[in-house]
C-alpha cells in the first residue's frame, strides 16, 4: 500500500513538473535587453504628397450656335486637331435658303431705291418749273431715304444669314485633343442644350490643382524663404507628379500660383503646379498626386516601429537616466517616409527611446538598454 502511494506521488509530481514546463514554454520570455536609440537632429528630405486634379492649359467646350441635325462628325474621340479644323457639320439647307431669301430682298430693295431716286430727280425738275410745290419734293426725298434704309436692313439680314450658315460647320477654336462625343450623326442639337457637342483640351502644358488646409498652409509656406507669397513660390523646389497607377511622371513640375482667398466651404487654399506634356501622356480631367520635396535641417527622426497608437494618438517609451521607461505622447508630421516619422512635439534632442519590444513594457519598468542602437 505504501509502495502504491509513493508511486502515485511520483507520477503526480512528474505531471505537475511537465505542466509547469508547458506553461513556461507557451509564455514568451521578457527580453533581458531592449534596443534603444538616442534622438539627435539631422538633415533629411521628405516628400509630402497631396491629391490633385489635372487640367489642360486650355479646355474649351464646343457648343452649336445654331439648331439642327448633325450631318457629319468629322473627328474621333482623342483625335488631335488644329485650330480652325472642321469637327462637325450641321444640316445647312434651312440656312442656305435664308441666305437666298436675303439676296432676293436686297435685289428688290435696290430696285425700289433706284425707282425712288428717279422720282426725286423728276420732282426736282417739276419744282424748278414750279409745276409742283416743294412738299412733293420733300415726300419724294423721304421715300428715297426709306428705301435706302430698307436696303441696309436687307444687307444686314444677308450678313446674319451668312453668319448662321457659317455656324453649320463647327471649327476647333484651339489646338488640342477631342474629348467625348455624346452626339452622333443624325442627332438633333440645340444652342441651348446643357451637354456640349464635345470639348477640346490643349494639354501641351498640364496644370495639377491641389489644396492645403489653413493650418497646413502656414506650416508649408514657413519652410521657404521670402517675405511675400510670390517670393516663397519662387523658392519652392520642383515637384513630382505621381500618376494614378503609382508611377512617377518623368518630367518635374513647378508650383506657379497660390489662390489668394481661402475656400469658404473647406477653409483650404488652392495651389497650381505646371507640368510639360510634350507626348500627350497626361490627360485633362484625370487624377494624380503632387509630391513636394521638403528639406528639414534639424529634424528629429524616429523609427515607425518605435511608436504605437492609442485612440488616434501616437506614443513612445522614453528611457530616463535610471533606465526606467515612461510612456510619452508625441506629435508627428503628416508626411513620412517608409521607415521613419518626423517628431514635432513630445521629444527633444538627446532623449532615448525604446525601439523594439514595446509590448513587454509598462510605465516605471526598469530595463537594460542595448547601447548598440544608439545614434
Amino acid at each position: 500500500m505504501k509502495k502504491n502511494n509513493m508511486l502515485t506521488f511520483i507520477v503526480a509530481g512528474s505531471i505537475l513538473s511537465s505542466c509547469g514546463n508547458a506553461v513556461k514554454n507557451n509564455v514568451a520570455p521578457i527580453p533581458e535587453k531592449f534596443q534603444t536609440q538616442v534622438i539627435e537632429p539631422r538633415e533629411t528630405e521628405l516628400h509630402v504628397t497631396y491629391p490633385a486634379t489635372l487640367e489642360g492649359e486650355q479646355t474649351v467646350e464646343i457648343r452649336p450656335k445654331v439648331d439642327g441635325y448633325i450631318e457629319q462628325v468629322l473627328v474621333q474621340e482623342g483625335t488631335y486637331v488644329k485650330r480652325g479644323q472642321p469637327i462637325f457639320d450641321i444640316d445647312a439647307n434651312t440656312y442656305k435658303q435664308d441666305v437666298n431669301i436675303s439676296l432676293a430682298a436686297i435685289a428688290a430693295a435696290e430696285a425700289e431705291l433706284e425707282t425712288a431716286g428717279i422720282q426725286v430727280q423728276r420732282t426736282k425738275a417739276l419744282v424748278e418749273r414750279k409745276i409742283v410745290n416743294t412738299f412733293e419734293l420733300k415726300t419724294a426725298v423721304n421715300l428715297e431715304r426709306v428705301k435706302k434704309a430698307q436696303l441696309l436692313q436687307a444687307k444686314a439680314d444677308l450678313s446674319a444669314a451668312r453668319t448662321k450658315l457659317s455656324y453649320t460647320r463647327i471649327l476647333s477654336p484651339i489646338d488640342g485633343y477631342i474629348g467625348t462625343l455624346p452626339y452622333k450623326t443624325g442627332s438633333l442639337v440645340s444652342s441651348t442644350a446643357e451637354i456640349p457637342l464635345t470639348s477640346v483640351a490643349d494639354t501641351r502644358k498640364v496644370y495639377a490643382y491641389f489644396s492645403l488646409s489653413q493650418q497646413q498652409l502656414q506650416v508649408f509656406l514657413n519652410k521657404y524663404k521670402g517675405n511675400q507669397q510670390h517670393n516663397r513660390l519662387k523658392n519652392m523646389p520642383e515637384v513630382n507628379l505621381i500618376l494614378s497607377q503609382g508611377e512617377t511622371y518623368p518630367l518635374k513640375g513647378k508650383i506657379e500660383t497660390l489662390s489668394g482667398v481661402l475656400n469658404k466651404n473647406t477653409g483650404s487654399a488652392n495651389f497650381k503646379a505646371v507640368f510639360a506634356n510634350p507626348d500627350g501622356r497626361l490627360w485633362s480631367g484625370s487624377s494624380a498626386s503632387v509630391s513636394v520635396p521638403l528639406l528639414l535641417k534639424d529634424a528629429l527622426l524616429i523609427p515607425k516601429n518605435a511608436t504605437y497608437e492609442i485612440q488616434g494618438k501616437r506614443f513612445v517609451f522614453t528611457v530616463d537616466n535610471k533606465n526606467k521607461v515612461q510612456q510619452m505622447p508625441i506629435e508627428i508630421m503628416d508626411s513620412a517616409n517608409e521607415k521613419t516619422y518626423v517628431v514635432t512635439g513630445g521629444l527633444k534632442s538627446g532623449d532615448r527611446i525604446v525601439c523594439e519590444g514595446l509590448q513587454y513594457l509598462s510605465n516605471g519598468m526598469q530595463i537594460v538598454p542595448d547601447g548598440s542602437a544608439a545614434k
